[in-house]
């Protein structure tokens, strides 16, 4: 965030310490706004925008804690930093369990407040632009299953955002069924060519002699794919797999694109094999990786972000209702647990088709997808690993047992017990209802 638009609301019954903190934040290019009571802060948040609150935590009538509620009721996404004194410092962790971004001690360390604030505004600035990103996508991944509720596709969004603002070549690493393809056209579509053609080529499928014809001219005086894709997106899908004579036919065309101000079309290429290796190994010519790899994402495999599983899980059994003619609503927790187990190394491809599977099993009068609709090698995979089930039960014991003590922990505040674990929310409020816990029961 650019500081000179980043408005702050500096709260504090003193108003000389309003007044000089307020010319600290200015000259660090902030607009700051100061209240002295949180019935005063209260109304100019509900008049204006601001994006950062900071106030003291004791103040005569309204205090910090009060007003951090209402601001919360307010918004779930402004950073809020209190500051306290030293003797109160367990008032300073309750307001961190409603939702504080930090506190600071009294007196207050200048350097440390700019600090906290530019790490509170930045914190802010990734998630509005994930927000951003899942806003303007809303309506296309509506029919796509681009689930980011793990971390690690949470770290990837802000990169995806950038990667569909520039024109740049685009290199999509990823084991097959990640979903590469679909992340190719989702950037294409949230990106400044959506409004051109999005055309595929399987580079698997192309026959060596073939190539400057697919490409640049189609049979019988037809367009090529370089046509085809004018002003919009040309995906080469396993680029791995071109020809050596491919490849250079390719980089040429390359290369001519970089004299024009704006390229004739954006290239993003796909692979599930290690480029590097295959360049090392004279497999892949090196120049061309340089320039397909002007940018370079790797979405993660389902396997390392398995908070994703029961979202995708949603997203398929609404996806597939229509087709099948069923009336599913959800899966059970007894059958999330079997797919959360697995190690699908189909990925969500294979996650997929395994619900479309489950659905077409499923009675005109079932609503919930159990364990029985699931096919037999889910089964035999799960009981591969623990045929007399003590595995299975040892680590949900401790799972339950980890996470009871991070609810108790964190005074039964589910986002700060799902930071403490390095899960999601989601994925916490899951394991909760498997495990039958609550939060009033352990706090």
């Amino acid at each position: 965030m650019v500081k000179g638009n980043a408005r702050i609301l500096l709260v504090d019954d003193e108003p000389h310490f309003c007044k000089v903190m307020a010319i600290h934040l200015a000259d660090e290019g902030y607009i700051v706004a100061t209240a002295t009571s949180g019935e005063e802060a209260l109304e100019r948040l509900r008049g204006g925008e601001y994006h950062l609150v900071i106030t003291d935590l004791k103040m005569p009538g309204m205090d910090g804690l009060a007003l951090l509620e209402h601001i919360r009721d307010l918004s779930a996404t402004l950073p809020v930093i209190v500051l306290t004194a030293y003797g109160t410092v367990d008032t300073a962790v309750q307001a961190m369990k409603l939702g504080a971004f930090d506190y600071i001690l009294k007196p207050v360390d200048v350097d440390e407040l700019k600090m906290v604030v530019a790490r509170a505004l930045r914190v802010q600035e990734i998630t509005r632009e994930n927000l951003a990103l899942k806003d303007s996508l809303s309506a296309f991944y509506r029919d796509f299953s681009l689930v980011a509720e793990s971390r690690a596709m949470q770290n990837l969004l802000p990169l995806v955002l950038r990667a569909s603002q520039v024109d740049s070549p685009l290199l999509l690493r990823g084991e097959t069924g990640v979903g590469k393809e679909l992340l190719a056209r989702v950037i294409h579509a949230s990106g400044t060519r959506k409004g051109g053609p999005f055309t595929l080529l399987d580079c698997a499928s192309l026959e060596p002699y073939k190539v400057e014809e697919v490409l640049f001219s189609g049979e019988g005086g037809k367009p090529g794919k370089v046509q085809l894709a004018w002003g919009g997106t040309l995906l080469l899908d396993q680029v791995d797999e071109l020809s050596s004579g491919a490849q250079a036919k390719l980089l040429r065309f390359l290369e001519e694109q970089r004299v024009p101000n704006e390229p004739y079309v954006r290239i993003i290429a796909t692979t599930t094999r290690d480029l590097d290796r295959l360049v090392k190994d004279g497999k892949f010519r090196r120049d061309l990786f340089y320039r397909l790899r002007v940018l370079d994402l790797f979405i993660p495999p389902l396997r390392e972000r398995k908070e994703d599983i029961p979202p995708l899980v949603d997203h398929f059994i609404k996806k597939y209702n229509a087709r099948l003619g069923t009336w599913v609503e959800r899966a059970s927790a007894g059958a999330l647990d079997i797919l959360i187990s697995h190690s699908w190394p189909g990925n969500v491809r294979e996650l997929e088709n395994v619900v479309e599977s489950a659905l077409a099993f499923c009675e005109e009068d079932e609503r919930v997808i159990t364990e029985r609709h699931l096919p037999s090698w889910l089964w035999d995979t799960r009981g591969s690993v623990a045929p007399s089930g003590s595995l299975i039960e040892a680590v949900e014991g401790l799972e339950k047992e980890m996470i009871t003590k991070a609810l108790r922990e964190c005074g039964g505040n589910q986002t700060r017990a799902s930071q403490r674990l390095g899960i999601t929310r989601r994925m916490l409020q899951y394991k909760m209802k498997k495990y039958g816990i609550r939060p009033r029961k352990v706090v």
